[in-house]
C-alpha cells in the first residue's frame, strides 16, 4: 500500500531533519509580521518578502515570500476555497484577522431570500473576524498562553484594530507592485485588493531584551493547537495502515489543489470511513449501505502521507510531460540520519533534455564545443559516486497525474531494487545509443556516443502539439526503466515519421541544429525498435556491412547519393532533400532516379567503393548485372531505413560551410 510507504517516508524525513511541517500544521507563504511588545502594545509591522535573484543584472519587481512551516491549520481550513467559518490558526490573511478585504457576498436568489438568515446584516469580513476570534478563545481555553491573550485583546479593541490595519494597509500599498515596478494600488485598485486579501500575516510578541519568535512557532502554542485539534476527533475508524482505532480524517488534505484520496461529499461526510460511518453522519453501526471503502485512514496518517507526498513532488520527482513521478529510497530500517536521494539521482537524468547545441567553452574564449550524451555521462558520474552496496537498496516510485481540483490520478506505482533499476537503464542505453558522427554540427565536433533521454524521446514526438495528450505514453516511458519494457512502438514510429517529414529543415539556417537533434533521436529510436521490440540483435551502434536487409541497404544507398549531390552542388537544395519519404515508399523508382542524378557529378567517384559494396548485396532493377536481390518496388521498413541512413551518413565526409556555421552559432547563442 503506497500510502503506508508515504507515511513511513514522512517519519524518515523528520529523522533526517528535512524541513517538513508537523501534523496539524502547513507551510504557508507569509509576507507580513505584526510585532507586539510584551505588554500587548503595537510596535510595528515587518515586510518579510525578499528580493528575487536578479538575472542579467535586472532586478525583478516581485519579492520571494517567507515560507513558514509552523502555520496551524484545521481540517476545514486546509481544504477551504470559500466560506466564513474556517480560519487557519494564528497565521492567516487580513480578511480573517481584521475583517478587511473579504470577498463580497453573492446576490441571493429568490428562494434563498425566503429563508431566514440571522446573520444577514453581518458582512463577510465581520463573520470571518468573529470566527478567528472564536478559535483564539478555544486555544486559550486549552492553554492560557500570554501571547494568545495579547492577540485577543488587540483584535477585540475596535480602535486598536483599525490603527494596526492602517499600518498594514500602508505597507501593502507600498510593497505590492505591478510588472513595471509601479505601485499596484495606483495602477489597478481592484487587482491590488485581490492580491492584498491573500497576503498571510503572523504575530510576534517581543520579550524584554529579545526580538521574540513568531507566536505560531512557540513550542507551547504548537502543543496547545495539537491538543485542540485532537479533541475534535469524534469519528473513529480502524486504520488500514496498522489496524489501530484512530480518529478519522473526514476531509483529506489537498496537495497542490487536489487530494489523493477521494470522498463522496467533501462538505458533510467521507466514503472512506469504516462500516459505522459509511453513510452520512448519524447512521448507526448496523445501518450499512454497502458503499465502497476506498481507504480507511486516520487523521494524523492523512497529515503525514500528504506532507510527504508534497515534499516528494517538490524535491524528489521527475516530470514526463503531464505526469509527475515521485521516487524515494526505503530507509525505514536504517539508522542513517542523512536522507538518501540516490533513487532520484538515478532517475532524474532521464527527465532532462540533452544539451544538443553549440556554445562557447567557459575555459577557452571563442572555442566552439558540442555538448551531447548527457544521459550517458551523468549516469557514469552517478555510479562512480555510489558505494558498492547501493544496488541492494529498495526504492518506491509513484506516478501521478496532478489536477488542480478534485482528485489526483494515480498512473502507476512501482517498487524494486536499485540494481534492477540500474540494469534496466543499462539495457535501454545499450539498445538505443548511436554514434554521433565526426563533424556532425561543425568541423570541431568530435564523434561520440549518444543516447536520447526519455524526455528527449517524448519531446521529439511533439506530444504537446497533438490535440489529445497520450498519457499512456507517459506511463509506458517510465516503465522502460522501472520494469525493463521497450518503448511504445507507436511512439518510435511517430518520431521516425517526424524526422522524415521535417527533412527540409536541415537546409534551414535557423532550424538546422534542432533538426539534427531530432535526426539523432530518431536514429536511436530506430535502433531501439529493431533490437528491443522486434528482437533483431544484429543492429549495432555502428555500420554493419554484413547486413542484407533491404530497408537497411536502401537507407545506406540514399545516404551515399545524398552526400554526392550535396558535395557536388555549391548552393540550394538537392534532389535528395525532396525524396526522403519517397525512398521509403517507392525505393526502386526513387533510388534509380537519385543514382542517375549522382552520375552527373564527377565527385561520385569518391564514394564509388561504398556504392560497389552496396550493389554487391542489392541491385536497382532486374536487368542490372550487379549481385544481390532487386530493390523492392514499394515499401521498405522505415526503421531499418532510418538506421541504415544514419550509419552510412556517419561514415561519409560531409560538406561543411564555414559561413553557415557562423550564422548557426549566432542563432544558438
Amino acid at each position: 500500500m503506497m500510502i503506508a510507504e508515504l507515511i513511513k517516508q514522512y517519519d524518515v524525513l523528520k529523522e533526517c531533519n528535512v524541513p517538513v511541517p508537523d501534523p496539524y500544521f502547513n507551510s504557508l507563504e507569509v509576507w507580513v509580521e505584526i510585532v507586539l511588545s510584551h505588554d500587548g502594545s503595537f510596535r510595528r509591522v515587518n515586510w518579510l518578502g525578499k528580493p528575487k535573484d536578479s538575472q542579467n543584472g535586472k532586478k525583478k519587481s516581485k519579492d520571494d515570500p517567507c515560507i513558514d512551516l509552523d502555520c496551524p491549520v484545521t481540517e476545514k481550513s486546509a481544504c477551504r476555497s470559500s466560506g466564513n467559518d474556517s480560519p487557519h490558526g494564528i497565521v492567516d490573511n487580513c480578511s480573517w484577522l481584521f475583517g478587511q478585504l473579504a470577498p463580497n457576498k453573492k446576490k441571493e436568489t429568490n428562494k434563498k431570500q425566503l429563508k431566514i438568515d440571522i446573520r444577514k446584516d453581518e458582512s463577510p469580513g465581520k463573520l470571518r473576524h468573529k470566527s478567528y476570534l472564536r478559535q483564539l478563545n478555544d486555544m486559550y481555553a486549552v492553554n492560557s498562553s500570554h501571547e494568545i491573550k495579547l492577540i485577543q485583546q488587540l483584535l477585540s479593541d475596535e480602535e486598536k484594530l483599525k490603527a494596526v490595519w492602517k499600518h498594514i494597509e500602508d505597507l501593502l500599498k507600498s510593497k505590492l507592485l505591478d510588472g513595471k515596478k509601479n505601485k499596484l494600488f495606483d495602477t489597478d485598485r481592484n487587482k491590488w485588493e485581490q492580491n492584498a486579501s491573500k497576503i498571510n500575516m503572523r504575530w510576534v510578541v517581543e520579550q524584554i531584551g529579545s526580538s521574540g519568535k513568531p507566536v505560531n512557532a512557540l513550542s507551547h502554542i504548537k502543543t496547545a493547537w495539537r491538543m485542540l485539534q485532537e479533541k475534535k476527533g469524534d469519528w473513529w475508524i480502524t486504520s488500514l495502515i496498522n489496524g489501530e482505532r484512530k480518529p478519522a480524517r473526514i476531509l483529506h488534505p489537498k496537495i497542490k489543489g487536489a487530494s489523493l484520496v477521494s470522498f463522496n461529499n467533501a462538505a458533510t461526510y467521507c466514503a472512506h470511513l469504516s462500516a459505522t460511518y459509511r453513510g452520512k453522519p448519524g447512521k448507526k453501526e448496523d445501518e450499512e449501505d454497502g458503499s465502497a471503502l476506498p481507504a480507511q485512514i486516520g487523521f494524523e496518517e492523512a497529515e503525514k502521507y500528504s506532507k510527504a507526498l508534497q515534499w516528494l513532488i517538490d524535491n524528489s520527482s521527475v516530470h514526463f510531460e503531464e505526469t509527475v513521478n515521485c521516487i524515494w529510497i526505503n530507509q525505514t530500517s536504517s539508522n542513517n540520519q542523512i536522507l538518501d536521494k540516490s533513487g532520484y539521482e538515478l532517475v532524474e537524468p532521464h527527465g532532462q533534455k540533452s544539451n544538443f547545441k553549440r556554445g562557447k567553452a567557459k575555459t577557452s574564449k571563442g572555442k566552439i564545443l558540442a555538448y551531447t550524451g548527457d544521459l550517458i555521462k551523468t549516469l557514469q558520474n552517478f555510479r562512480n559516486g555510489q558505494k558498492a552496496d547501493y544496488r541492494e537498496k529498495h526504492f518506491y516510485l509513484l506516478s501521478l497525474l496532478l489536477r488542480r481540483k478534485g482528485r489526483h490520478a494515480i498512473i502507476g506505482s512501482y517498487t524494486g531494487t536499485m540494481g534492477l533499476l540500474d540494469d534496466n537503464t543499462d539495457l535501454f542505453i545499450n539498445r538505443t545509443k548511436v554514434m554521433i558522427p565526426n563533424k556532425y554540427l561543425d568541423r570541431k565536433d568530435n564523434a561520440r556516443e549518444f543516447c536520447p533521454t526519455l524526455m528527449d524521446i517524448l519531446s521529439a514526438a511533439g506530444i504537446r502539439s497533438e490535440k489529445k495528450t497520450r498519457l499512456v505514453w507517459d506511463r509506458e516511458v517510465i516503465e522502460v526503466i522501472m520494469t525493463g519494457q521497450p518503448l511504445p512502438a507507436d511512439l518510435c514510429k511517430l518520431i521516425i515519421q517526424k524526422a522524415i517529414k521535417d527533412k527540409h529543415l536541415e537546409q534551414s539556417r535557423k532550424k538546422r541544429v534542432e533538426y539534427l537533434k531530432l535526426l539523432a533521436i530518431a536514429a536511436g529510436c530506430a535502433r531501439h525498435y529493431l533490437t528491443t521490440i522486434i528482437g533483431k540483435e544484429n543492429y549495432y551502434m555502428g555500420i554493419d556491412i554484413k547486413l542484407t536487409d533491404s530497408g537497411y541497404l536502401t537507407g545506406r544507398l540514399f545516404a551515399v547519393c545524398e552526400n554526392i549531390q550535396k558535395r557536388g552542388r555549391n548552393w540550394g537544395p538537392t534532389l535528395s532533400d525532396k525524396l526522403f519519404s519517397a525512398a521509403i515508399d517507392m525505393p526502386r523508382q526513387t533510388l534509380v532516379q537519385l543514382y542517375r542524378n549522382c552520375l552527373c557529378y564527377d565527385i561520385y567517384k569518391t564514394d564509388s567503393e561504398w556504392l560497389k559494396e552496396i550493389f554487391d548485396k542489392i541491385k536497382l532493377n532486374g536487368s542490372d548485372s550487379e549481385k544481390g536481390d532487386v530493390l523492392p518496388e514499394s515499401g521498405v521498413d522505415q526503421f531499418a531505413f532510418m538506421l541504415g541512413y544514419w550509419h552510412q551518413r556517419g561514415e561519409l565526409r560531409p560538406k561543411v560551410e564555414e559561413s553557415n556555421n557562423n550564422i548557426e552559432l549566432q542563432n544558438n547563442k
